[in-house]
């Protein structure tokens, strides 16, 4: 309540409303009232505020609009701006490099002038050269013509047929000289090819002679290798089979053994197949038959003697078989 109370006092404020009233000696019911007409107030005053602030709203969205359409306008503009601005780069552009293009092409027809003017200059001069040539050769075109006057040939008529002819001889000569030049390089060339092959031929057929040899040598080694690799298996084969032989026998050997010793002793003792085995219990069996004849000769022979007397003492005195 206390919090409403200041709410509604900070709004009575804001409207300046003039009606005080003191509320420390009225009822409740008043106070109530009095409360309630106070917010009815606040209430009409934020409607008239949110009204106001509509209002407002309404104006700014319609200013917002006027400026979206000015700043669009204006983006336009400035795009034409811009169009035309870079169109007038291109065009000094394009004027610029067609000036500098002139300028580089009138640089070009100037030096090519001063070249056809130093060429027209040496070309006079070579024509003069030419002439003097000409002057002082037509002694010998005289010379030529005076050859074809007392010429046999009936096919050569003019200097330039005289001249071909030269050329021709002098071109056939100069292949001749070429082609026995060339014929005796290669000659020399096929002659030494020849030695080179030669010599290479024959070391080749050493080197073979030698491989063959030695080849011969080692077959020969094989050979004697092979006769006693073999002589080496027949006495490992003999002396195999001589192991073999033994083993079978003392395999029987011992099967009988333990044969002998199972039907004579009264133990039960496992059918052994292992000739090992075997062996350990006749082994155990001869060992146990040794201890009870030594026993015997022990305590047996006093009482055998008490018994029978002195025969008995003669006979046990005899040999055994």
């Amino acid at each position: 309540m206390a919090a409403d109370d200041n709410f509604l006092h900070n709004m009575g404020k804001r409207k300046t409303m003039p009606h005080t009233l003191v509320l420390e000696h009225v009822s409740p019911a008043t106070r109530l009232l009095e409360k309630r007409r106070q917010m009815f107030e606040v209430q009409e005053s934020l409607e008239q505020q949110k009204q106001e602030f509509f209002r407002k709203e309404e104006v700014f969205k319609r200013r917002e609009e006027v400026l979206k359409k000015k700043d669009l306008e204006l983006q336009e503009s400035l795009i034409r701006f811009s169009k035309f601005l870079q169109e007038n780069d291109s065009k000094r552009t394009r004027a610029e490099k067609k000036a500098s293009d002139e300028i580089k092409l009138r640089h070009q027809k100037e030096a090519e002038i001063e070249v056809l003017n130093t060429t027209h200059a040496e070309l006079k001069g070579e024509k003069k050269t030419t002439s003097e040539v000409v002057e002082k050769n037509m002694s010998y075109q005289k010379y030529l013509e005076t050859v074809l006057d007392v010429a046999d040939e009936s096919n050569l008529h003019e200097i330039n047929d005289l001249l071909m002819r030269y050329a021709t001889l002098e071109a056939t000569n100069t292949d001749l000289r070429d082609n026995k030049k060339n014929s005796e390089i290669q000659q020399e060339q096929y002659r030494t090819d020849l030695q080179s092959y030669t010599k290479l031929k024959t070391d080749e057929i050493l080197n073979l002679n030698n491989t063959i040899s030695r080849l011969k040598k080692d077959l020969e080694q094989c050979e004697r290798n092979a006769v006693i690799y073999q002589q080496e298996k027949d006495q490992a084969l003999h002396h195999a089979s001589q192991k073999t032989l033994e083993h079978g026998q003392v395999c029987m050997a011992s099967v009988n053994l333990f044969h002998r010793c199972t039907t004579r002793s009264k133990v039960n003792h496992p059918p052994y197949t292992n000739p090992v085995d075997q062996l350990g219990v006749l082994g155990d069996w001869i060992s146990d038959l040794g201890a009870i004849c030594k026993i015997w000769r022990q305590t047996g022979r006093t009482q055998y003697i008490a018994t029978h007397g002195k025969a008995a003492l003669q006979k046990l005195q005899q040999p055994e078989d």
